[in-house]
């Protein structure tokens, strides 16, 4: 949506033609302006006057110019803004530069093209700059002004809590001490003076600036001197308050006192006060519904506040690793990355952070880590000269989904073709239960012991349908119970056997006797040959009528076990 609308900006203002104003400028501003070589330093540039009315810019791009030889752009990774819409995108982009070397490098905008909202016309903007000066240490060390040696002198003249002791008495090398006041002191005041006047300084976390808020137990205060020359001493004071019925806890086998109250602890984003009950006592808490966390505050025996992410049961440290645009929480890792199954430890911003990597000389690792805006959980990459986080391969993750869908497409298939054989295989087993459904009524069959005998007169093209059929056509006198008993006839004793007497042949040559046992033999394998066959044809129509039989014997009977059955029920 912004690249079309600065395109139809571009478009209708070239073919119309509009005559160019000037109404916008573009500033730049640097975090620092004498950074020192192998820091970071933050450009800021703006688009100033941009809005809805007539005269406001609507539209623009434009490119940083910088000196390479004394910096490194680190973020983001081009130096160009293509496609700038007011109403759609920030009117300020910030650049992240390295300085790699000592000198003068001028940061300005050049390429910069801006179009009018209302009348769509190109404007001619005033550009700014800003000059980022290098230093080494060296140069620090020496004041500019007087070209003299620069002072180090860190310490203390004089410290003290208004009203109590401090333990043991002030001394300017000794940067520890205690105090003890009574539970109903809730502030104190704390004065702190530099031995170096006019050229050290004081910073104190929390600020000494007024009055000291104390909670219940330990409160840490720390003081830290800057010498002119950038070295630093901190003291530091814990201010103990007496406490009434404390809520102590234990995490990692530590004692920790919970806080009653969280005036003076810095609230984490996105998180919005609430309350926590912690031992049947409801205490302050902080929380945020879109990752599920309760954060509570807990002091060590040492005067140390730390916010603790709370389940019910267990305490966690919660700490945050946090860039430009980016608020993240270390997570536990469920799958690791190919190629980065390394690990280890690193310290970013005070606390302790697994992270994995694949060249151990690689200023450049990963962590998996949840987004606390929204709750997802991803892996970024982390750069440990730059501090700076950036999500991780995002083009790698869309390629690897795509792999996942072709996985689980093949897993499916496969589920499919496992199906379609377990249904062959089954008709196979019923195909197999038939077949011996049908062995078992051929051996019914057989079990009947009939014994036919070949009926001598009848057509072998007729159709016999029954045995009673079979006896119409007999013409012996038999009656039904004599034709079914009667046993089977031997194939030899079919027809009868040709006498031939001796006498008979006597007189004939032996080849004539010769020729007449063999037609005689002949005539009598073929009126075998006939008659088996038609026996066997015989059988099969027999076969078929008593399945038919057997099926009308066996119907009766389970219609009357249904009957049975449902005279039961």
């Amino acid at each position: 949506m912004k690249r079309i609308k600065y395109f139809i900006f571009v478009l209708v203002a070239s073919i119309v033609g509009l005559v160019t104003v000037d109404a916008a400028s573009v500033s730049v501003k640097a975090s620092s302006t004498s950074p020192t070589v192998g820091s970071s330093v933050k450009v800021t540039v703006s688009v100033n006057g941009t809005g809805t009315a007539a005269g406001k810019a609507g539209a623009w791009e434009y490119c940083v110019s910088y000196d390479s030889s004394k910096l490194t752009l680190t973020s983001p990774s081009s130096p160009c803004v293509p496609d700038g819409v007011a109403g759609f995108s920030s009117t300020s982009k910030t650049f992240t530069f390295k300085v790699k070397a000592s000198g003068s490098s001028k940061v300005t905008v050049k390429s910069a093209v801006l179009y009018d909202y209302a009348s769509e016309a190109k404007m001619n903007a005033s550009i700014g700059a800003v000059t980022i000066t290098g230093k080494t240490q060296s140069d620090i060390s020496v004041n500019p002004k007087t070209d003299t040696p620069q002072s180090d002198n860190s310490f203390l003249r004089k410290l003290e809590v208004t009203g109590y002791e401090l333990k043991p008495t002030f001394k300017k090398d000794t940067v520890s001490y205690t105090v003890e006041v009574p539970n109903e002191v809730t502030e104190v005041n704390i004065d702190a003076f530099v031995e170096d006047t006019g050229k050290a300084r004081v910073a104190a976390t929390p600020s000494i600036e007024g009055k000291v808020k104390l909670s219940e137990g330990s409160n840490k205060v720390e003081i830290k001197v800057i010498a002119e020359k950038g070295n630093t001493r901190t003291y530091t004071i814990n201010i103990k308050r007496a406490e009434t019925a404390p809520i102590v806890v234990k995490v990692d086998g530590k004692d920790y006192t919970v806080l009653r109250s969280l005036e003076g602890i810095e609230k984490p984003k996105y998180f919005v006060e609430g309350k926590q009950v912690i031992e049947d006592e409801e205490v302050p808490a902080l929380t945020n519904e879109a990752i599920g966390y309760t954060l509570v505050a807990l002091k060590d025996i040492d005067g140390n506040v730390g916010l603790y992410s709370y389940n019910g049961k267990d305490y966690v440290k919660y700490f945050e690793i946090n860039d430009e645009v980016l608020t993240l929480v270390p997570k536990d890792v469920v799958n690791l990355v190919k190629g980065y199954e390394q690990k280890k430890d690193i310290d970013i911003n005070g606390n302790k952070v697994r992270v994995y990597y694949k060249d151990a000389d690689s200023d450049f690792v990963l962590l998996y880590a949840m987004n606390v805006s929204n709750g997802e959980s991803l892996w970024y990459t982390y750069d440990i000269k730059e501090g700076t986080l950036q999500r991780y391969n995002e083009v790698k993750v869309e390629e690897n989904s795509g792999k996942n869908i072709y996985f689980y497409l093949a897993i499916g298939f496969a589920i499919l073709a496992g199906i379609a054989l377990l249904i062959v295989f089954l008709m196979m087993g019923l195909n197999g239960r038939l077949r011996k459904k049908n062995e078992k009524l051929v051996k019914k069959l057989k079990e009947q012991k009939v014994k036919v005998i070949e009926h001598p007169v009848f057509d072998t093209e007729m159709k016999v349908e029954s045995w009673k059929h079979m006896k119409e056509d007999d013409d012996s006198m038999y009656d039904d119970e004599a034709f079914f008993a009667r046993e089977e006839v031997p194939n030899n004793d079919i027809n009868s056997t040709v006498e031939i007497k001796s006498d008979s042949f006597a007189d004939e040559p032996k080849k004539k006797r010769k020729s007449s046992r063999k037609e005689a033999k002949a005539k009598k394998e073929a009126e075998e040959a006939e008659l088996k066959a038609m026996r066997e044809d015989f059988l099969k129509t027999r076969e078929l009528e008593i399945t038919k039989e057997l099926q009308n014997v066996e119907e009766p009977k389970k219609a009357k076990k249904r009957g049975l059955k449902k005279k039961k029920k």
